[in-house]
C-alpha cells in the first residue's frame, strides 16, 4: 500500500460506509498500520465515501487516501464534549493543543453531531487561531441506522470531535460551494427566541414568506415546495447580499396562529435572514465557479472533499457529479472525502458549520 507512495506516509485519511456485517472500527487503525506504520490515520464513518472522481451512496464502501508530507508536523488530537464544554475562549484551546498562532496551523477535523457543541468547537478555534482554516465535516452513520465514530491517533472515538494539525510547509486552498440561491429581500431579524422566529423586517415571518413565494416565477414555486431553506447572512456589515454569504440552515416549520417560523439554529436580534432555494443548476453553477479560482493539481498532496448527504443523487440525479467535475477542472488531483451530516470550512478569515455545501480542501 505504501508503495505509490515511495515507501512511507505521514498522513492517511479515512472515510467508510458502516454496511459492512460486523465491522469493528476499534480494528482499523491496528489494520491500516499493517501496511501503513507510523502513520497519523483520522477519519469517520458516513453515510458514503469519496475516492478519485467515484462517489459510493448507501453501499458498503471505503475510501483511504495517504500523503507524504516531508517538513511538516502533524499534532492529532482528541476533544471530548465534557472537555469542550470547560473550554472557555480562544486562549483555552491553545492551552489544550499546546499549538500556537504563531505556528500557522491548518486544521483537520471531524465530529459526532449528537454529542459535540460542533458551534462551539468552530467558535474557539476561530477566536484561538484566527485565519487558520479547518476543514472537516459531521459524521453521518446515523443517516444508515449506525452510531457515529471517528478515528484519530491509533484510537477510536464515539463522541466529540477528532482532528490533526498541519504545520509547516504545507498550505490550504479551499473552496466552499453552497449551492443555494437567495430569494426576496434580505431582512433582519427584530424578535427571536430560540430557534423560533417571531418577527423579520417587523412583520410576520410566515407573512414575508408567503408574499416572497408568491412573486416566484412558476418553476421556482415548485422547487421551494422541495427545497426551501433560510440563509444567515455571515457578514452583517455588508451593504448588498448575493449567492455565498449566507449560511444555510433547515426551515423546520411554522404556526399558522402567530406567524412564527421555526429555523434549523439559533436566532438573535440584528441578523440578516434571506429564504433561499437548492436546485442542481444553482449547485453546479456555484461549484464550477469557484473552481475555475483555484490553482491546477501542480504541487498538490491531496484533497479532501466533505459534501452533504442531501448533495450527489439526491441532488442531480446521478452519481459522482462534484468528484468528477472537481476532476475536470482540477485534476487529476488525488481525491477522497465522504458525505456529512454538515460541512465545515472557512469563508474569507473564519470557519463555519455548513449545510447543504460541498467543502473542498486542496492541500499542497
Amino acid at each position: 500500500m505504501a508503495e505509490g507512495l515511495g515507501g512511507s506516509c505521514d498522513l492517511a485519511l479515512l472515510f467508510v460506509t458502516e454496511l459492512y456485517q460486523g465491522l469493528n472500527p476499534a480494528l482499523l487503525p491496528a489494520l491500516i498500520g499493517e501496511s501503513l506504520p507510523h502513520t497519523t490515520l483520522i477519519g469517520c464513518n458516513s453515510s458514503g465515501v469519496i475516492g478519485g472522481g467515484r462517489e459510493v451512496e448507501m453501499e458498503p464502501a471505503v475510501t483511504l487516501m495517504g500523503m507524504r508530507l516531508p517538513d511538516v508536523r502533524l499534532t492529532p488530537f482528541y476533544i471530548s464534549p465534557e472537555d469542550l464544554e470547560q473550554l472557555d475562549g480562544g486562549e483555552s484551546i491553545l492551552r489544550r493543543l499546546d499549538i500556537y498562532p504563531s505556528e500557522q496551523p491548518k486544521f483537520l477535523g471531524f465530529a459526532d453531531p449528537m454529542s459535540c457543541d460542533v458551534e462551539k468547537w468552530i467558535k474557539l478555534f476561530n477566536e484561538g487561531y484566527p485565519g487558520a482554516p479547518i476543514v472537516g465535516g459531521l459524521a453521518s452513520g446515523l443517516s444508515i441506522g449506525r452510531p457515529s465514530w471517528m478515528l484519530s491517533d491509533g484510537e477510536a472515538y464515539t463522541e466529540g470531535v477528532v482532528g490533526v494539525a498541519l504545520i509547516g510547509d504545507v498550505n490550504f486552498e479551499v473552496a466552499v460551494a453552497q449551492g443555494c440561491r437567495p430569494i426576496g429581500q434580505a431582512l433582519i431579524v427584530t424578535k427571536a427566541q430560540g430557534h423560533i422566529l417571531f418577527e423579520l423586517g417587523g412583520k410576520s415571518p410566515l407573512d414575508v414568506l408567503r408574499e416572497v413565494l408568491r412573486e416566484l416565477p412558476p418553476q421556482d414555486q415548485d422547487i421551494a415546495r422541495q427545497a426551501l431553506f433560510v440563509g444567515i447572512a455571515m457578514n452583517e456589515c455588508k451593504d448588498h447580499f448575493s449567492r455565498g454569504d449566507f449560511l444555510i440552515r433547515n426551515l423546520m416549520g411554522y404556526d399558522v396562529d402567530t406567524g412564527a417560523l421555526m429555523v434549523g439554529t439559533p436566532l438573535h436580534l440584528g441578523q440578516t435572514l434571506q429564504f433561499q432555494l437548492r436546485d442542481a443548476k444553482t449547485s453546479d453553477e456555484d461549484l464550477k465557479s469557484l473552481l475555475r479560482q483555484m490553482s491546477g493539481s501542480d504541487g498538490t498532496r491531496g484533497a479532501l472533499l466533505v459534501s452533504c448527504c442531501g448533495r450527489g443523487k439526491g441532488l442531480y440525479g446521478e452519481a459522482d457529479h462534484d468528484s468528477r467535475v472537481i476532476q475536470s477542472m482540477r485534476g487529476p488531483l488525488p481525491l477522497a472525502g465522504f458525505f456529512a451530516n454538515g460541512e465545515i470550512g472557512p469563508v474569507g478569515s473564519r470557519n463555519y458549520v455548513h449545510g447543504y455545501t460541498s467543502s473542498l480542501a486542496v492541500i499542497r
